[in-house]
């Protein structure tokens, strides 16, 4: 198979996990499947947008570090060049069938930088990978023995 026959973006758009292509600054530019699952969202409603946008903060959770944290992440790859994992963090999402309802999350996420020729950030490969149901087992366990 030669290189012109690949679809790189069917590539991308199939491939597992919770996967986005972010501008520095936090514009998605295009998700795959797994992100649209994560996130309970069509395509339209967030290419293009804002991750911090699309994914507002839980006003009801004023102690929410999340977006904080992860605008840090974006800061640290354009600054450093260089992948960010971040250790797991609270970041709540919206219930696309109740607005305004937020369903606390986990993600343990991974920041990659890709460079221009000239060897300047330009896109951010966001990988995601949804925890709550290991922050939650281990909270029983917390609750059991505790």
């Amino acid at each position: 198979m030669t290189e012109s026959t690949i679809d790189y973006r069917a590539v991308f758009r199939t491939l597992p996990g919770v996967l986005a292509l972010l501008t520095p600054d936090g514009v998605i530019l295009d998700v795959n499947e797994g992100f649209l699952d994560a996130a309970g969202r069509e395509v339209g409603q967030v290419l293009g947008r804002s991750l911090f946008d699309a994914f507002p903060e839980n006003p009801d959770d004023p102690g929410e570090h999340g977006p904080a944290q992860l605008r840090g992440s974006f800061e640290r790859v354009v600054a450093s060049g260089e992948r960010d994992v971040m250790a797991p963090i609270r970041y709540d999402v919206e219930d696309p069938g109740r607005p305004g309802e937020f369903e606390e999350r986990y993600w343990a996420i991974i920041n990659t930088p890709m460079r221009c020729e000239d060897g300047q950030v330009t896109l951010i490969a966001h990988k995601s990978d949804e925890v709550t149901h290991i922050v939650n087992q281990v909270r029983n366990r917390l609750a059991d023995h505790g």
